[in-house]
């Protein structure tokens, strides 16, 4: 898994491929096959998945995530790109 990092040296892009990474290795798929605009669940994940990937995120960028934001933001990229807002300010 990738080392834990700095969270603000976290981009949208880097979320991005994090998690097309972490959903490819969950749904047992290439990462090509992954496609970051559609919704977690069109994606097969069901919402234990999603929490984990939450957690995964928290530990990873040293914040706390509402677990909830899915409901926001339920595309691998929009999760990114809120995600990276956030960690900006």
């Amino acid at each position: 898994m990738t080392e834990k990092l700095a969270a603000k040296s976290w981009n949208a892009e880097q979320l991005e491929d994090w998690l097309i990474r972490r959903v490819a290795q969950l749904m047992g798929q290439a990462e090509n096959d992954i496609d970051p605009d559609m919704p977690f669940n069109s994606l097969g994940l069901d919402s234990v998945n999603v929490m984990d990937l939450i957690v995964e995120l928290d530990d990873l960028l040293g914040i706390e995530i509402e677990s909830t934001i899915v409901w926001d933001y339920p595309t691998i990229h929009l999760l990114s790109a809120y995600i990276a807002t956030l960690i900006a300010h």
